[in-house]
């Protein structure tokens, strides 16, 4: 019920916070004091209505979607299911701790062009791209938070018999679920940053927001593009609640699963 209830105030706080950066922006606009070329909040939003009646912008949100939470699944299956055996046990951890602080300061949109060589102008380079960008991020905090469980809790689970697999299902999952759960708040975000970023290159004729924001740009539309931004941002912002939404219910008994 708390939990509920602390969801729903920030949901209206957040409400409130944009509606009063929406009136600031049209008044500012209003006054002149943005160059003419800015659109104004009423151009953006008409656009958007628009974009809507005549459902020209369902499929640049479906193909957006589709790679990114294709890009975050495979991040939560492999980076969360490597991370809890690197930090779990000890010789796989040794293993995979050099290589991440090696490869993960690297700017992941630096591998484009090899993975363009490999797999061309696809959706597997693009699932790709988005993919190692917010793989780090999983792995590390999943591999943080099996590390930082006490090992009394390990001797426990022994001392009661209990095998290797009850232990990583009954004893690690679950005091490293809160750490995991962070780490996926981020991947999150990232998938959808990276997703922009991904379908903007590459290619004159496409589908997708990134696409939708190059094509408009390259004819001046600025209201196209804050429209395609705005869509961004609202995709991200209630998939991001949905995520805490669902580490609420998974953490009831973790004062750290509570909605922010």
């Amino acid at each position: 019920m708390q939990s509920s209830m602390n969801a729903l105030k920030f949901t209206v706080y957040a409400l409130v916070e944009l509606l009063l950066f929406i009136l600031l922006w049209q008044l500012l606009s209003a006054q002149k004091w943005f160059p003419a070329y800015l659109s104004s909040p009423s151009s953006v939003f008409g656009q958007i209505k628009e974009m809507i009646v005549t459902m020209e912008i369902f499929p640049h949100i479906g193909i957006s979607l589709y790679r990114t939470l294709i890009s975050f699944l495979l991040v939560v299956i492999i980076g969360t299911g490597l991370g809890i055996l690197a930090g779990y046990f000890k010789v796989i951890g040794n293993f995979f701790d050099p290589l991440i602080s090696f490869f993960n300061p690297i700017p992941k949109i630096a591998l484009l062009p090899v993975f363009l060589v490999w797999f061309g102008v696809s959706d597997t380079t693009r699932v790709l791209i988005i993919f190692t960008t917010a793989f780090f991020p999983c792995f590390i905090a999943t591999i943080d938070g099996v590390r930082s469980i006490s090992r009394l809790h390990f001797w426990s689970a022994e001392n009661m018999g209990a095998n290797q697999f009850q232990i990583l299902r009954r004893v690690v999952l679950p005091a490293a679920l809160p750490k995991i759960f962070d780490g996926w708040r981020v991947a999150l975000a990232l998938c959808f940053v990276m997703m922009f970023s991904s379908e903007m290159i590459g290619t004159t004729t496409g589908t997708g927001l990134g696409f939708l924001i190059l094509n408009a740009d390259s004819y001046g539309r600025t209201d196209i593009v804050l429209a395609a931004v705005f869509v961004i941002a609202a995709l991200g912002f209630i998939f991001d609640r949905l995520l805490i939404g669902i580490r609420s219910r998974a953490l009831w008994w973790n004062s750290q699963g509570e909605g922010n």
